[in-house]
């Protein structure tokens, strides 16, 4: 720095420091956004997986509370179109007769029957067990809506042999933890998150395939 006429003259940058810097930020963002893009799909994915966890975590306490069995049900329909949607029972149609509401019938009610359609166009895989094999359940543990097919989870209130907040499927049966896959194809791989229910009936989730 040196004094010119009286007035302090002030060295700024040349124009190669000003290429190198805007260079180095070119390469820093195009370094931050594909992990910027990843960490966006997993929150989305973890979205979804947690309003599952906590749908049958209500359904399992208002089987206790309310002292009904209750039913959740996963579409398992082979076409991904209608894997989008899943509903939960927080309450019988008619507790007196033992009516439930039904997903090919029934509106969602408000505290009382849930339809849940997954965000950001996701869809639930077909239930697989520990080990990632298919989860083995028959006709007998559907129930058809329309083109729809549903897989049944009973939350049971204790009665008869059940212990309270005990899962069987719809036929009385329940083989190890049942994993439902969401199922985000919109990002390249594919990404995966997993809800899974215990024989004990707590509900979880984890991006580890099971």
């Amino acid at each position: 720095m040196r004094r010119v006429a009286g007035r302090t003259r002030v060295r700024g940058f040349s124009l190669i420091e000003l290429i190198i810097v805007v260079a180095v930020t070119i390469i820093l963002a195009g370094m931050a956004v594909p992990a910027f893009g990843t960490t966006l799909a997993r929150m989305r994915i973890q979205t979804n997986a947690s309003q599952m966890v906590q749908d049958l975590r209500l359904v399992r306490d208002s089987a206790i509370t309310y002292q009904q069995d209750l039913y959740v049900y996963v579409c398992v329909t082979p076409t991904a179109a209608q894997r989008t949607t899943y509903f939960a029972e927080v309450s019988q149609k008619y507790p007196l007769t033992g009516v439930h509401y039904s997903p090919g019938t029934d509106t969602s009610v408000s505290d009382a029957f849930e339809k849940r359609t997954l965000l950001y166009n996701m869809v639930c895989g077909l239930p697989v067990q520990s080990g990632g094999a298919a989860y083995s359940y028959t006709s007998a543990d559907t129930v058809t809506a329309g083109v729809n097919t549903y897989l049944v989870l009973v939350f049971h209130c204790g009665q008869g042999s059940y212990f309270r907040g005990q899962p069987t499927l719809l036929d009385g049966t329940f083989s190890g933890t049942i994993w439902i896959p969401m199922q985000d194809s919109a990002n390249q791989p594919t990404r995966y998150w997993y809800v899974g229910i215990s024989p004990t009936g707590e509900p979880s989730s984890s991006g580890v395939r099971p």
